[in-house]
């Protein structure tokens, strides 16, 4: 499959880990950029972290996790390299000069140590943007502290918010804070490539996952300031009821509905049959339907649990009612419609030859004539010799260098299958 023209010629060079940067990469990779993936055989936690076919690592484990190929490696070329070692720094470098952009995911404080800060990078290519993902940013009194998306879950307000009503925080979502930062890492280095278009000039990006989770509830930093404090609703709404998640025929299935005036609430009245106990006068406008929302609510969970969860929101639906079937991950490979929308991938050549045929979730937008589809994933130092020899280095002094313990295409001797 031919490569996106959109971002042809636009050379990334990453150093990055786990979710949040790879995400964000990971879509200009799709764009046609060539985004070289930096990595390190002493830091493997990406490519063991499956999952794995069977749920079992095989003899090739480095190259055969599903989130890797999703995010990690997609459509990038591996370098996998120390560059602590004086002759990796040295060719880093190097390669920092052919590039348009450079991005880490390291705590403050690292990448100047490694002497890969933006002041120095900028030396070797005054033209080169950098992007640094971090939790908390360069500045301030949390720039050193260290995270996971969980914590910044917290740290943003958003744990606080969530929670059923009367009980006590809980987390908001397991990658919500990655893919949001994902997200930013992305349009702010299309929106530096643009200015760097206008005035030749590069630029240096602090972004952070804290920054990128707050902007999240501005209603809540609204409120705060005007003495109102968000209680936690669990599935309810301020205002709407019901608004909630109900119970459905089968082992854990359940429907969401939400119902905003009193035209959506006859026709949930239609959809039930206008039962006798939704003529009741509480239940006759927005407002004493959001006070009796309790009662509202065990009353249609006794209708929902009687009813299958799809076909329910087929009918909700068809009587102008906004509810939706909660999905799992297995519904959601099945849903024909996303596969008749072209969303779902069907990949084969996952980095090894063992992992078979997996299904990937694609790009939420469509452009026409582009497409968003994984093409490649990168295997364990599958590009060192490309890269290298794009470095001006010689097949010999390419050898040389794995001889010297400086590349790698496969984990080191004694590293132990995750």
């Amino acid at each position: 499959m031919a490569a996106p023209t959109l971002l042809q010629g636009v050379k990334v060079l990453t150093l990055e880990q786990v979710h949040a940067l790879p995400w964000g990469t990971a879509f200009l990779a799709d764009m046609g950029a060539q985004v070289i993936r930096v990595e390190s055989a002493g830091h493997l936690q990406d490519r063991k972290a499956g999952p794995f076919p069977n749920a079992k690592p095989g003899e090739e484990w480095w190259n055969e996790g599903g989130n890797l190929a999703y995010f990690g490696t997609r459509n990038k070329e591996s370098l996998c390299m120390d560059v602590t070692h004086p002759a990796g720094k040295e060719i880093f470098l190097k390669l920092v000069k052919q590039c348009d952009i450079v991005t880490d995911n390291f705590r403050p404080g690292t990448m100047r140590r490694y002497g890969f800060d933006h002041d120095s990078l900028e030396a070797v290519n005054p033209r080169i943007i950098t992007l640094s993902s971090t939790a908390f940013g360069h500045t301030g009194p949390w720039s050193k502290a260290g995270s996971r998306a969980r914590t910044i879950d917290a740290m943003c307000g958003m744990s606080a918010l969530t929670g059923y009503e009367g009980g006590p925080s809980l987390r908001a979502s397991n990658n919500y804070m990655d893919h949001s930062t994902g997200n930013n890492v992305a349009y702010a280095l299309l929106l530096a490539l643009y200015r760097r278009n206008k005035t030749g000039k590069g630029m240096r990006i602090d972004l952070t996952m804290q920054e990128t989770g707050v902007s999240c509830i501005g209603p809540a930093i609204l409120e705060t300031q005007h003495g109102i404090a968000r209680s936690r609703l669990g599935c309810s709404h301020l205002w709407k009821a019901p608004h909630n998640v109900y119970a459905c025929a089968g082992k854990d299935r359940w429907i969401a509905i939400a119902v905003a005036s009193d035209v959506e609430w006859a026709g949930l009245m239609q959809a039930m049959g206008n039962p006798a106990w939704a003529q009741d006068v509480c239940y006759d406008n927005v407002h004493s339907r959001w006070q009796h929302r309790h009662d509202l609510d065990k009353l249609l969970s006794a209708w929902t649990a009687t009813q299958d969860d799809k076909a329910l929101m087929a009918l909700l639906q068809q009587h102008g009612v906004c509810a939706g079937a909660v999905l799992t991950a297995a519904d959601l490979v099945a849903d024909p419609h996303l596969k008749q929308r072209g969303f779902l991938q069907d990949y084969d050549r996952a980095g090894s030859p063992t992992v078979g045929v997996r299904t990937y979730a694609g790009r939420p937008f469509r452009v026409p004539g582009v497409p968003m589809s994984i093409r490649h994933t990168a295997r364990m130092g599958e590009h060192n010799d490309a890269v290298l020899q794009q470095a001006g280095l010689s097949p010999n002094e390419i050898a040389a260098l794995a001889e010297q313990g400086v590349i790698f295409n496969r984990p080191r001797a004694g590293e132990k299958a995750p």
